[in-house]
């Protein structure tokens, strides 16, 4: 499936979806929910992606959003991208309210983007020209391994959570040997990066989501605790501090909801290259700033540093709700709005205001089961001179 075909895959199901555009009532899902397709998207930053992903997710007895759900994924790209991967997520498994996570698996890009550290790094597309067109890439290859475990205090709406983790990582500063890069510029005949990282990390979930999937109303948030240490086995030491606030209004009966998430993370210490962009969560780990995950329109990794703060505003309308092949499914449409800046070092409360970059686009979402959605945005920049367009699944937040 091209991204053609996902658009074929859009238009059909909207054609379901207002001939039935009433609202449907789903009754709790039970027992097990596979969901298994070509993993063919498209990413501007990342080329036209292709390989299978399976997701199953178990729902016991009818508990939300799932007792645990199993994902692995074989997933190539056009740019470079070669990653074998498994992700697991158990809120209901484990008894007295312990949820746990865990990923592993290899991850290789071979021409993964970088301009430099700080907010002002610039771009040059003349310096892409051959034989350097691979002037603001490296390469990148990692084996990564991580558990989170959480669990509720009593009644209130929040979770302690404590999570470990491991990655080997190498790079190479010339991809495919094609002339030079910045980094290689940068590195002035030094070897490139390579490194390991061990770390432990520690943190408050604040979850009052009606639902984890697509939610309607509530907030969620997480303050977290990195700490990369080489008594971990790491070949530095740093800390990387995490504050994210998600809120979600319903408009109007739960078919209009505006959403907001905000970030600000700071990280002290001596962070290696490969790892200045992470962005971690309570959930999936992520980079940033640009890319689908952070400012849509940016390319991805456009910005990073050590001191990062970005604010993302969807306004998302659910205009219909159907069945597609037996399943509940639904139409979601999307405006967005994303703005933020880094800081090569700290975090500058008086330069908030100052040198932000920004991105806004549309999108929308084809929901299939109560878990699962496939995302098309289309998002733009005064930042970038390409439209910037992510086919994929899920939502950013």
């Amino acid at each position: 499936m091209r991204a053609k075909s996902v658009i074929t895959l859009f238009a059909l199901a909207l054609a379901a979806g207002l001939a039935q555009a009433q609202q449907i009532e789903k009754p709790p899902p039970k027992g097990w929910e596979f969901v298994g397709l070509p993993a063919l998207n498209f990413d501007t930053d990342e080329g036209i992606g292709y390989g299978a992903l399976l997701e199953a997710y178990n729902y016991g007895n009818g508990v939300r959003p799932y007792r645990y759900t199993i994902q692995p994924t074989l997933f190539f790209t056009t740019k470079g991208r070669r990653d074998f991967v498994l992700f697991f997520d158990a809120p209901n498994l484990l008894p007295n309210g312990w949820r746990l996570d865990a990923f592993a698996g290899r991850e290789q890009q071979l021409s993964t983007p970088y301009y430099g550290v700080g907010n002002d790094t610039r771009f040059d597309e003349q310096l892409e020209l051959e034989p350097n067109a691979y002037y603001y890439r490296y390469g990148k290859t990692q084996l990564r391994a991580l558990a989170n475990l959480q669990r509720k205090f009593g009644r209130f709406p929040a979770r302690g959570l404590f999570g470990i983790g491991f990655a080997d990582v190498k790079t190479d500063a010339i991809p495919f040997d094609s002339g030079t890069t910045l980094l290689a510029q940068q590195l002035a005949g030094a070897a490139a990066p390579r490194g390991k990282l061990g770390y432990v990390r520690a943190g408050l979930v604040w979850d009052t989501r009606n639902k984890e999937i697509a939610p309607d109303h509530g907030s969620y948030g997480d303050l977290l605790v990195q700490r990369v240490d080489r008594a971990l086995g790491a070949t530095s030491s740093y800390t990387r501090f995490t504050a994210i606030g998600r809120k979600y209004w319903p408009v109007k009966k739960s078919r209009l909801v505006l959403a907001h998430r905000g970030l600000v993370q700071q990280t002290e210490g001596n962070v290696p290259v490969f790892d200045m962009a992470t962005v971690q969560t309570s959930y999936k780990q992520h980079e940033a700033l640009g890319g689908s995950h952070s400012i849509r329109g940016l390319p991805k990794n456009r910005f990073i540093g050590k001191g990062v703060v970005f604010l993302n505003s969807d306004l998302r309308w659910r205009f219909t709700e159907f069945e597609l092949r037996r399943k509940p499914a639904y139409l979601t449409m999307s405006v967005f709005y994303d703005v933020g800046r880094v800081w090569a070092e700290s975090i500058e409360l008086n330069e908030i205001g100052s040198g932000v970059h920004s991105g806004y686009g549309t999108g929308l979402r084809l929901g299939l089961g109560p878990s699962f959605a496939v995302a098309l945005d289309v998002a733009r920049s005064p930042g970038s001179k390409s439209t910037q367009i992510y086919i994929g699944t899920g939502y950013p937040f």
